[in-house]
């Protein structure tokens, strides 16, 4: 038999990749619109491509989604396991958002679910995040850049607020990673100088 906190840790982890699964702006579409969010502008299932489709209101509800499951994923953690729990838990149901298991495994790219996740976990990090974000998208209105930037601020935050924890390190730089590759197509429409600028119209 295994020992009850690896069950626990096993329970935790699956309940956050289950709870990082549910998409909100799928959901939205698929209520009040009758489609898909994923085979519209973007094909993105997130807030930005929520907001181009759709408007502001419904936009605002998939970032209260999707960084509600987050932190509840974080809070069941805590509960099941303890706070050693808490940021692989944040980072397992980003990785649920990312890839759903509800919807073939084909997600959003993880900002808002990550952002939440910081937020949770620490909030000097999430401050730094938040002002490298903004920083980036008010000079360059590239709303990808600045999410990857922020993904890899918040490794940097982690290098220096938990230097001693390799643990952390090594998760925040797996989720930061995996959210970069996801901006992949955006990486190449930035070289190509094709990329959407927040609040201009194609």
């Amino acid at each position: 038999m295994f020992p009850h906190s690896l069950w626990a840790w096993a329970l935790a982890l699956v309940c956050a990749y289950l709870m990082g699964s549910f998409s909100t702006s799928i959901t939205v579409s698929k209520l009040f619109y009758k489609t898909d969010i994923r085979k519209m502008g973007s094909g993105n299932a997130g807030a930005t491509n929520t907001l181009r489709n759709f408007g502001v209101k419904k936009a605002l509800l998939v970032v209260l989604g999707d960084g509600l499951k987050a932190a509840l994923a974080m809070v069941l953690a805590k509960i099941l396991v303890g706070p050693e729990a808490v940021l692989y838990a944040g980072c397992v149901a980003v990785l649920g958002h990312i890839f759903p298991v509800y919807y073939g495994f084909k997600g959003g790219k993880g900002v808002m679910s990550a952002a939440a996740m910081i937020l949770v976990f620490d909030w000097r990090i999430f401050l730094f995040v938040l002002a490298v974000f903004l920083l980036v998208a008010v000079f360059t209105r590239y709303v990808s850049l600045a999410s990857m930037l922020a993904a890899v601020a918040f490794s940097v935050g982690l290098l220096v607020c938990y230097r001693d924890h390799s643990g952390y390190l090594a998760a925040g730089l797996c989720t930061a990673a995996i959210v970069v590759w996801k901006h992949r197509s955006n990486i190449k429409r930035l070289l190509h100088g094709e990329e959407s600028k927040l609040g201009k119209k194609k």
